[in-house]
């Protein structure tokens, strides 16, 4: 998919609409912004106070900075996840064309929703972890070699595991970056459970990392720049490149339908 073809196909659509695409885009990123200001607030007046040490901001040895965290972490794990997947169906629903999409205020007071939307997100970062330990042990065990005095064939080894870690973390990054596409299928895939939609999402995005980080770099500067502009352009964007994914599925899906029943037909 042309990522030009697609900006100019998705700047028609917002059209007239980009202010209002904007309010619901920032739903989320407020959310986000509101709890990490929070935190580190009651950080700061820790730190005014005397409660904490600098260090132990980094450290998790105090216990009320420990606390402090794990609610917060909490927190942004049960709220969160909603208002991105909200924005994701609504956004899916607008991309498609629909002339009286759902509110998003309906896909936050539906628990169902609120608990697909939670258990999703607990799956990706659960198979974005375990993904993530291969990676972590080799560079672990190759820094090990170089740091305990590597002879020749060690050396070998340790840079090898190391050139393994490199290769496994790029393939991670655009494995990452594919799971971005979860709370744009939940809505798609309204009858499977949220680990089956996980499990869809990457299968569907598996030759398909590249397309969210391209639009990424593409956009990253415009956003940066003037954000209000730009950001629902990029997320409405997002929203046509995977609707416009999900058809082709479909249309492959019906040929292969097609093509196995015309075999059937000719061989009887």
């Amino acid at each position: 998919m042309r990522i030009r073809e697609l900006s100019g196909y998705t700047e028609k659509m917002i059209k007239g609409k980009r202010w209002e695409l904007l309010l619901l885009c920032l739903l989320p990123i407020g959310g986000e912004l509101l709890l990490r200001s929070a935190e580190a607030a009651l950080y700061c007046l820790m730190l005014y106070f005397g409660t904490i040490r600098p260090i132990d901001l980094f450290t998790g040895i105090n216990t009320e900075q420990a606390v402090l965290s794990a609610i917060f972490i909490l927190l942004r794990f049960l709220i969160m996840p909603p208002l991105w997947c909200g924005l994701g169906a609504r956004l899916m629903l607008f991309a498609e064309g629909k002339k009286e999409p759902k509110r998003l205020s309906r896909y936050l007071s539906s628990g169902k929703f609120i608990l697909r939307s939670i258990s999703a997100n607990f799956f990706v970062c659960l198979i974005s972890a375990l993904f993530l330990l291969p990676i972590v042990a080799a560079f672990a065990l190759g820094i090990y070699l170089l740091s305990d005095g590597a002879a020749e064939a060690e050396l070998f080894v340790a840079v090898n595991l190391i050139a393994l870690g490199i290769f496994l973390g790029i393939r991670w990054i655009y494995f990452r970056f594919g799971l971005t596409a979860v709370p744009f299928l939940l809505l798609k895939k309204e009858d499977f459970s949220a680990f089956r939609v996980v499990l869809f999402t990457i299968k569907f995005m598996r030759h398909r990392g590249k397309f969210p980080l391209k639009l990424i770099l593409t956009y990253l500067l415009p956003v940066l720049i003037i954000p209000p502009y730009f950001i629902p352009k990029i997320a409405v964007s997002y929203a046509v490149g995977i609707s416009i994914f999900f058809k082709e599925d479909e249309n492959a899906y019906e040929q292969t339908c097609i093509h196995r029943s015309f075999g059937k037909s000719t061989a009887a």
